[in-house]
């Protein structure tokens, strides 16, 4: 994005947060940079159109979820106006209506132009720019779909974008045997993405996203979700969104879906879906968030008024605060988190070597630890993943706190009486589990998290809690 833009957000987080862990990311996002060799590849014509011929099969039939993209325009160049649309209009999966909602104080003449050429796009021009949530709020009232997508009035879809939406759409469906979208239990599916400039007529991709499956605690942390979301139609145009949260209002929209199903049931299984495969690109320009994210910091206030707002929905009390990397927040639960939370039954936190590198603290199914032998100063990469509050897999018994309902588990699994070595300083790992290699540690504390996750409760990372070892 430019040698300037990079010196400029450098200099920025430095004001923020002091030299030192200015120079600590700098040397981090160098090492990104160098090691980045993202491509995005084009699928061939000779797969759109077997996509496009299953989805004219199903659509014989009358099967065919119906989607509806509303997009909120304003003063939009129209260069980036027909780009957006031709990308809609060039789906390999035909059922859709784009519906525009155009609050420019005059009309967009290749917005009216693409509406009389295909009667799927709705072009409707506001009376008044009333802001991005009202504006798009009235694009949802327009909105005809059985799932409603959302998408930025300079930003593009992959052709493939609402063909692999509708197929985990319509497994759902015959998993569950239903004929009616309405009753799918599927309310949020969200996919990879990445960013993308026009230089001189090339268009280079850069800074893949790819997201893990539905984590709520990393979406208190930060709005990981972002693109490209569909919502189903019914709890997108109750939920709608807030005014008050402009800025953030999709991270505020996400927040409420995701909660109404993750905060009041233990795992939210099958109500919110993750496709990995990038179906949205995200254009950098310099007015843009995502090529200059200090441009809109109101934006990363009202982000942090989300995740208070949810917390107060919820009765659960904590106070968020923002974290140096603009648009990451942590959550200090007021008690605790497995006080205020009844769906977390464990939490963890970071081990670090003497040598100041991650050690572990965090595991996955297969028993590894995600950045291990990393400067415990790096923050994780372009997400900061490595400093962020989330849900996972399992975390190390030298480093965990447990709902005491466990505590007979924990001994048949660990084979000692449960000691909290995660808020007492004091508990000494080292005689705790003598006699133990570090593998069988690992294996008793992956196997014990597993016990916790049959149950239903999640277990959670908390990565500003350290032990050294």
């Amino acid at each position: 994005m430019g040698i300037k833009n990079a010196v400029s957000k450098t200099i920025a987080y430095a004001e923020r947060n002091g030299i030192k862990a200015a120079f600590y990311a700098a040397m981090e996002r160098i090492k990104i940079n160098s090691s980045e060799k993202y491509s995005y590849r084009e699928l061939s014509e000779e797969v759109l159109r077997e996509q496009n011929q299953e989805y004219r099969l199903l659509a014989e039939t009358g099967d065919a979820v119906r989607f509806s993209i509303v997009v909120p325009l304003f003063n939009t160049p129209e260069v980036y106006l027909k780009q957006m649309i031709d990308s809609v209009v060039n789906q390999s999966y035909g059922n859709w209506e784009l519906v525009l909602a155009d609050a420019s104080e005059k009309s967009l003449d290749v917005a009216i132009s693409a509406a009389n050429d295909d009667p799927r796009i709705k072009y409707y021009h506001l009376d008044k720019n009333a802001g991005i949530s009202h504006n798009t709020n009235r694009g949802l009232e327009k909105a005809t779909g059985d799932y409603i997508g959302l998408l930025d009035h300079d930003d593009i879809l992959t052709p493939d974008a609402l063909y692999e939406v509708s197929r985990v759409i319509k497994k759902s469906m015959q998993k569950n045997k239903l004929s009616r979208f309405i009753d799918c239990p599927i309310r949020l599916i969200y996919s990879d993405e990445d960013k993308f400039e026009d230089e001189k007529g090339v268009r280079k991709f850069f800074e893949l996203h790819e997201k893990p499956s539905f984590n709520m605690d990393l979406l208190l942390s930060n709005n990981y979700i972002c693109h490209f979301a569909v919502m189903r139609a019914d709890i997108i145009k109750r939920l709608k969104l807030r005014a008050k949260f402009d800025g953030a209002q999709d991270f505020d929209l996400f927040l409420r879906c995701c909660s109404e199903a993750a905060l009041s049931m233990d795992m939210a299984s099958g109500h919110i879906v993750h496709i990995d495969k990038v179906l949205y690109h995200w254009r950098c320009h310099r007015a843009s968030t995502a090529a200059n994210p200090a441009s809109k910091t109101y934006a990363y206030e009202a982000g942090q008024a989300a995740i208070a707002d949810v917390l107060k929905s919820n009765n659960i009390n904590g106070e968020v605060v923002q974290l140096p990397h603009l648009g990451f927040y942590r959550v200090n639960y007021e008690r605790g988190i497995l006080q205020e939370r009844d769906d977390v039954a464990c939490v963890g936190g970071k081990l670090v070597n003497k040598k100041g590198r991650v050690a572990g603290g965090i595991y996955k199914k297969d028993k590894t630890a995600p950045f291990k032998n990393m400067p415990v100063s790096y923050s994780g990469g372009l997400q900061h993943r490595a400093v962020l509050t989330q849900d996972c897999y399992a975390v190390d018994i030298r480093s965990m706190a447990i709902d005491p309902l466990y505590k007979d588990i924990y001994k048949d699994v660990v084979g000692i009486d449960y000691v909290d070595t995660f808020t007492d300083p004091k508990a000494d790992t080292t005689a705790l589990f003598t006699g133990m290699s570090e593998d069988e540690i690992i294996d008793k504390s992956v196997r014990f998290c597993e016990e916790i996750k049959k149950r239903g409760k999640r277990v959670v990372w908390d990565p500003q809690i350290i032990k050294r070892v």
